[in-house]
């Protein structure tokens, strides 16, 4: 999918209430995702879905808000804007402009498992949407790096299109520009989360090429024309590592957008990150590996026999992962993030052949605890299947292998 002819009524209403399009100046401001969410419920609690409010009368708006006169008024207001929204979808769809809401096939499930109800409504973007969740490294790092920093996430960047791993990245210049451009000049698969300039992005001369064909992916949970903010870079720093199955900080200060979005995430457990280990590194990557994040250095890039392994063995057994985590409701769950990688791994070694839990321990080098948790996951979400085999141990298979 690199584009779609038409809207869906649920996502249509989810762009009247929450985007940012035309030159008219509205008296209110769009709804925030929390907002969004919020009316959702309500909705949902008397079985309608935001497209019935295309039909709703005054009254039932008012109803609906509780006979809050200002809310009902807002809601009124910003669901009148279908002509600029059609003269900006049509000009959207012309720039090769996708739009995806939350309710639509092909949202990622990664941004509704991990953010759960701060995920965003809706979705902006070009190239296949199907890349936004088949996950893949986030590589970010400092906008002024070190010459040492831009060599190492060349190095990276050109390694993971080597394997066919997907680079996860931004447009900032720098260490992101050069894992991008790296993946890119070796045919291998990108995507792009955008803070701003969406429609200015994806004519970019740079891209053309990658995008035509069908290499690049971009996406931004923010309108195609709003420009930049220090807020929202801070912001989409999130869905890069929720995008992902691991995370390598190439360059961070102790403070700025790279450091929050590490430390969200160290904070959250979405991901494994790796952080650059070098003799000569900044205070910000030093602090990441205090704090317990696992080194990678450059030798490891070009020495190891395939990086994905490396990922999936060094985050298992690093200090810093730890099984059963609590995750940020309080629940007691495994760690969704390190899951995804024996999973992804699990689905090659099983597929023809079923494995023992023998097998499973030493092929991952994990324990016999931690296996039994993967194992116990996998089958309860349909991945894999327990066979009794006669007089031996149970064996398992993926059972994602015919699809």
């Amino acid at each position: 999918m690199t584009a779609v002819s038409e809207l869906s009524a649920n996502t249509k209403v989810a762009l009247l209430l929450c985007g940012r399009f035309g030159t008219q100046v509205s008296p209110f401001k769009p709804l925030t995702p929390s907002e969004f969410h919020k009316l959702d419920g309500a909705l949902e609690s008397l079985n309608l879905t935001p497209g019935d409010l295309l039909e709703m009368k005054h009254t039932a708006l008012v109803s609906l808000c509780r006979g809050k006169v200002e809310m009902s008024a807002r809601l009124a207001s910003l669901l009148e804007r279908t002509r600029e929204l059609d003269e900006a979808f049509a000009a959207w769809s012309r720039a090769g402009i996708w739009v995806l809401g939350e309710r639509d096939k092909g949202y990622p499930l990664r941004l509704q498992q991990r953010l759960i109800s701060a995920r965003p409504p809706l979705l902006f973007g070009a190239g296949p949407v199907e890349y936004l969740d088949r996950g893949g490294v986030c590589i970010v790092g400092s906008r002024n790096s070190s010459k040492t920093a831009l060599h190492f996430s060349a190095t990276l960047g050109c390694r993971c299109a080597r394997e066919g791993l997907t680079v996860i990245s931004s447009d900032m210049r720098g260490v992101d520009r050069e894992a991008v451009s790296s993946a890119l000049d070796r045919s291998g698969r990108v995507v792009i989360v955008l803070s701003d300039r969406l429609e200015k992005t994806v004519a970019a001369k740079r891209y053309r090429d990658a995008l035509s064909d069908g290499l690049l992916a971009m996406v931004t949970p923010f309108s195609p024309n709003v420009g930049f903010s220090v807020a929202n870079a801070i912001r989409v720093n999130r869905y890069q590592y929720v995008l992902s199955d691991v995370a390598v900080i190439v360059e961070t200060r102790r403070k700025g957008g790279i450091w929050s979005g590490a430390d969200e995430n160290r904070n959250e457990g979405w991901v494994p990150a790796f952080v650059r280990s070098e003799q000569t590194m900044s205070p910000g990557n030093l602090a990441l590996l205090h704090l317990g994040l696992a080194p990678l250095t450059q030798q490891d890039i070009k020495n190891v026999e395939s990086l994905n392994d490396f990922f999936i063995s060094h985050a298992v057994s690093h200090k810093e992962i730890k099984a059963g985590g609590t995750a940020s409701d309080g629940k007691k769950r495994a760690p969704l993030s390190l899951y995804s990688l024996f999973m992804a791994e699990f689905r090659t070694i099983a597929v023809s052949r079923p494995q023992s839990e023998r097998e499973i321990m030493k092929h991952f080098g994990i324990g016999q605890v931690q296996a039994g948790i993967w194992l116990k996951q996998a089958v309860r979400d349909g991945q894999a299947e327990k066979l009794d085999v006669k007089g031996g141990e149970p064996v398992w298979i993926s059972r994602l292998g015919a699809c």
